[in-house]
């Protein structure tokens, strides 16, 4: 089933995990997908209706140009996927401003460009569909790394408004939050992607669902969001977590992962 046929997908971090996915899960569904990264992809993808561009997604002359090529080869921009970001596990009294201009450029700046510079097409079509990835940290308060966190809340509150502003335009904006997604990314935050297998009980310790999802699992909640199925859904941040975000686990969960400290 081509849920995506005939739409043109125009994607900022396209090279791998959730973005690579995503790409994947577009060509299969008969998009024609303009992919970007700062890198090249990690895998080949040998399709007539896919092309991927470097560009740096913080630098307001480079998105511009991307997107006005877009334009220029296909005269319609159907679907905005802003996937680019970075983590940053620190404490916030060990968060230097360095860390936090330079996360907050990848994680919002990034998503503000994109938006921008695509946006204006889409009123005037009056349609469009506009995904950005944020986090289960982007409605919920985590302890491990508020200011990333931070900009992920940004993003959903970004999103929401667009949404709102722009809905009687036909213009959808959405978010997808994933929780702990074995991804590149992920993995780094373990010191070494060697230690994934041996670490991952430490992911889950507070997901219901007692396990890492995969970068598919998010890519096709993308796909849902892309296409016409989802035409009245606007201005959600959908948790793709294994019920993380949803609230407290059974208090048996907690005594077989955790020990209480004593007051």
């Amino acid at each position: 089933m081509a849920r995506l046929a005939g739409k043109v997908a125009v994607v900022f971090g396209g090279a791998r995990g959730i973005g690579l996915a995503t790409v994947e899960e577009f060509l299969a569904e008969g998009a024609t997908v303009y992919a970007s990264d700062i890198r090249e992809p990690a895998k080949r993808l040998d399709a007539a209706n896919y092309s991927h561009t470097i560009v740096d997604a913080t630098d307001e002359d480079q998105v511009g140009s991307f997107v006005e090529t877009v334009l220029r080869e296909t005269r319609r921009i159907d679907v905005l996927f802003n996937n680019v970001g970075i983590h940053l596990g620190k404490p916030l009294v060990e968060t230097t401003l360095e860390d936090f201009d330079n996360i907050f450029a990848l994680n919002v700046r990034a998503a503000f460009l994109g938006t921008r510079a695509v946006l204006p097409h889409m009123l005037e079509r009056r349609s469009g569909s506009i995904i950005t990835t944020s986090s289960n940290g982007g409605v919920m308060g985590r302890p491990g790394d508020p200011v990333y966190n931070a900009t992920k809340h940004a993003l959903v509150g970004l999103t929401k408004s667009i949404a709102v502003a722009h809905a009687a335009q036909g213009i959808r904006a959405n978010t997808v939050n994933p929780g702990a997604i074995d991804t590149d990314m992920l993995r780094a935050t373990l010191a070494s992607p060697d230690e994934f297998e041996a670490k991952q009980h430490r992911l889950v310790a507070s997901t219901p669902a007692a396990r890492v999802g995969e970068a598919w699992e998010v890519a096709k909640a993308v796909v849902f969001l892309a296409s016409d199925e989802s035409r009245f859904v606007n201005g959600v941040a959908l948790p793709i977590d294994g019920a993380k975000a949803a609230g407290a686990m059974p208090g048996d969960r907690y005594s077989l992962d955790f020990e209480l400290g004593v007051r």
